[in-house]
């Protein structure tokens, strides 16, 4: 009964939860709809990267206790979300192991990742399986925030239901689904030079989380994330084998 009474007290985690899927899907349907309007599309871009920027960082600095609440008084402690620093709770030597299984991680899932780039290129034909250009500043913030979003999600289940495994994966299942009830997410899978882009983002978000669950730190995961995305990256920009 504690258990449950728990969940029930951290009910405005759960509302914060829906919000924000609830948020993200009306920007992608509107997005959607602007994207038929030829002279809203110049306007629309700068829109987006707003929104993008209000939704990805915003509500979670929201949910930790931003405007209108005191800094640090909110819903979430920025621990929960793997915002960590060296001190008590992580001294260096707590670094260093998460770095060290951030490197060990990383490398596993970049040679299986690998593994499965050669066999994609057979599969697809030469040349088709590419990443679509973008600056390295682009894929930068878009890596900053995913990590961030994924964070927050896994952060309010694992407060809510008082188990960081059930919320590190019910916040991945959170995030697949969002991705899944997103129509041009789905129609990416048809856009030959998006298809890359969508399959790696898939096998990063599981890495995060398993990262996370072994860690705890959320700045292991922002440079496993990105050494692996830049790595693909250059790969896909390179004529395959």
């Amino acid at each position: 009964m504690d258990h449950w009474a728990s969940i029930v007290a951290s009910a405005p985690l759960l509302v914060w939860l829906g919000g924000s899927v609830a948020v993200y899907l009306l920007a992608v349907y509107t997005w959607r709809l602007m994207e038929k309007s030829p002279r809203l599309r110049p306007a629309g871009r700068w829109l987006v990267e707003v929104a993008r920027f209000l939704f990805y960082l915003g509500v979670p600095y929201l949910a930790l206790g931003g405007w209108p609440r005191r800094p640090y008084q909110g819903l979430l402690a920025p621990e929960d979300l793997g915002f960590v620093s060296v001190g008590p709770r992580w001294p260096p030597v707590r670094w260093v192991e998460a770095i060290g299984t951030g490197f060990g991680l990383g490398l596993v899932v970049f040679l299986i990742l690998l593994l499965a780039w050669i066999n994609l290129h057979r599969l697809s034909g030469r040349g088709r399986f590419r990443f679509q250009p973008l600056p390295w500043w682009a894929v930068g913030i878009g890596i900053l925030y995913q990590e961030v979003h994924w964070a927050f999600y896994r952060a309010a289940l694992g407060v809510a239901l008082r188990k960081v495994y059930a919320g590190v994966f019910l916040g991945l299942g959170l995030v697949y689904l969002e991705w899944g009830l997103n129509p041009l997410w789905r129609r990416d899978w048809t856009v030959e030079e998006r298809v890359a882009d969508r399959w790696l983002h898939l096998a990063l978000a599981l890495t995060s989380a398993i990262l996370f669950l072994l860690t705890r730190n959320l700045w292991v995961c922002l440079a496993v994330h990105g050494a692996l995305e830049f790595a693909f990256r250059a790969l896909g920009r390179q004529p395959p084998a």
